[in-house]
Parts: C-alpha cells; structure tokens; sequence
C-alpha cells in the first residue's frame, strides 16, 4: 500500500520501504507539511558527520521519490527558507531591497 496523505494516496509505492523500516511510517502522517519535506530530505543527508551507514539503494530511491513527489505536489515548501527571521521578508520572496 502506498503512503496515506490528505487527499488520498502517494504514487510512490511504499510497502517496501515502510515493512523494513516501519518508523518512517510517520511520513504519512506529515505528508503535505513543511516537517515532512524537511524529515524526508534530512533521511537523505548524512547528519552523522559520515557515520551514516544510508539506506539499501532500493530505499533510497523509494525516499527520493517521496520527496521529489512532495515537492512537485508542494512547491512551497521546497524553496522556503528555514530560518526565516522576522524583518527579513524582502530576502524571502527574493526581491533583493
């Protein structure tokens, strides 16, 4: 079964991918917001200072697919600054005053 969102189902099939690592089964619950973009992208990156061991290729690609998946359903969340600071909204919509 594919990943459960707001307005039904991922095209990305998850099964996989959830049966071997059932706590990235939270994805599901976060699709569609700002934490679930940031969480599938951090899966992606080694924040272990290279002690990641990573994701079976298989697993990756199906976590790649999510978020590229998240992203084109989503776009705003994909270029929205995580550190937005407030007074700094000319920087954020990228008018450069």
């Amino acid at each position: 079964m594919n990943a459960i969102t707001r307005g039904g189902m991922t095209e990305t099939d998850t099964r996989a991918l959830y049966e071997r690592f059932p706590h990235l089964r939270k994805i599901d619950v976060m699709w569609g917001t700002r934490e679930c973009r940031d969480y599938l992208f951090q899966l992606m990156t080694d924040t272990r200072g290279g002690k990641r061991q990573g994701f079976p290729a298989e697993h990756a690609m199906t976590i790649m697919s999510l978020l590229m998946e998240h992203d084109r359903e989503f776009p705003e969340f994909e270029y929205e600054p995580r550190d937005f600071v407030w007074g700094d909204e000319h920087r954020r919509r990228g008018s450069g005053r």
